[in-house]
């Protein structure tokens, strides 16, 4: 069988019959990451954090520069200690203070459709974090110029340290990133941080050329990702938990099954995935893949009223930008392709 029709046929399982993962591969620290923007990296983290949170207690964290997911969990609220606060001392010494405390802040506090479930916190992002990497590749450079591994890999691990102690004092079983389109600074530190990567990519050309340059920046001992994990004594790389297609077309006349346009990018994801199986959780990468609908109204209104797609109620109407928009039909069928992603977690 080829990995197309497995991908097809699994999908069609997912639409018709509820089906979900029940043997995944299954990790503590994951990362939303790709190399490129606006493939909905953010939505799929906001709408991601509503499912684990159903089933685990989540600790999630924004560490984009946009702060799109922090203003999806937040709303307005900003707190007065974020990532970057945390950041600062780890990487830059203790000239900057200690590291702060209450870091995190209850989800369900800001957004109501996260009460229930096992309970979600948030680590708000900063959009100071633009002008990180210089900040982070100089302490990474003072250090290899001392020939330090140890310190090295202290600054690489600096995330992780964070979000680990945070975990632990708010009893989390699960943490979520969601990183920027750039690999430096600290997205390459969430690489560091966390075990396994859900990467959304979109059915174009230019999300099929990031794929394969995260594909790159993983395993070539040349690119930066490995170099500075060699420069440390070999840290780990994480595994690919997840190819999310995403902004998939359904004009197909076949019921739960994709376009042609969609499916040709598909199957040509698989193909870059195959010549990197290395790096997936599974031994076959397409049972990584997950196929995920062009969201259309359902996910502007989501992403307008901060509201997750699973508690979207079909037929309801929404203003959205002096649009009135309804909520039709087809979110059943999104809400069935989340769950079955939150399934692989």
């Amino acid at each position: 069988m080829s990995g197309l029709i497995k991908v097809l046929e699994t999908h069609q399982k997912v639409i018709k019959e509820n089906y979900v993962n029940n043997t995944p591969k299954k990790f503590t620290y994951y990362a939303v990451s790709n190399l490129r923007g606006g493939v909905g990296k953010s939505s799929i983290a906001f709408n991601l954090s509503y499912e684990i949170s159903r089933n685990y207690p989540l600790l999630v964290t924004d560490v984009c520069p946009q702060c799109n997911f922090t203003e999806l969990l937040l709303g307005d609220f900003r707190p007065k200690v974020n990532i970057y606060d945390a950041l600062k001392p780890v990487i830059l010494g203790s000239a900057f203070g200690d590291e702060p405390e209450d870091i995190s802040y209850r989800v369900s506090q800001y957004c109501s459709d996260f009460k229930g479930g096992k309970g979600a916190y948030v680590i708000s992002g900063n959009p100071e974090l633009f002008a990180f990497p210089s900040l982070l590749y100089q302490q990474l450079n003072t250090a290899y110029s001392h020939g330090n591994k140890s310190a090295i890999g202290n600054l690489l691990r600096g995330l992780y340290s964070i979000l680990d102690k945070e975990r632990r004092e708010n009893k989390c079983d699960k943490v979520l990133l969601d990183t920027s389109p750039f690999y430096a600074g600290a997205t390459h530190l969430a690489w560091c941080a966390v075990e396994a990567l859900i990467v959304p990519v979109r059915v174009d050309e230019h999300s099929l050329e990031s794929l394969e340059l995260l594909f790159k920046q993983l395993s070539e001992p040349s690119r930066d990702f490995q170099m500075w994990n060699d420069r440390a004594g070999g840290l780990g790389v994480p595994k690919i938990s997840a190819i999310v297609m995403t902004m998939v077309g359904s004009k197909s006349q076949k019921e739960a099954t994709p376009d042609n346009a969609s499916r040709m990018y598909i199957e040509r994801a698989i193909s870059l995935a195959e010549k990197h199986a290395d790096l997936f959780a599974y031994d076959d990468p397409s049972d990584a893949f997950v196929i995920t609908d062009d969201f259309h109204s359902a996910g502007r209104i989501s992403g307008a009223e901060r509201k997750p797609i699973t508690e979207l109620q079909v037929g309801k109407f929404h203003t959205v930008e002096s649009r009135r928009l309804q909520v039709n039909a087809s979110a059943e069928r999104y809400k069935k392709q989340l769950r079955y992603l939150a399934s692989m977690i």
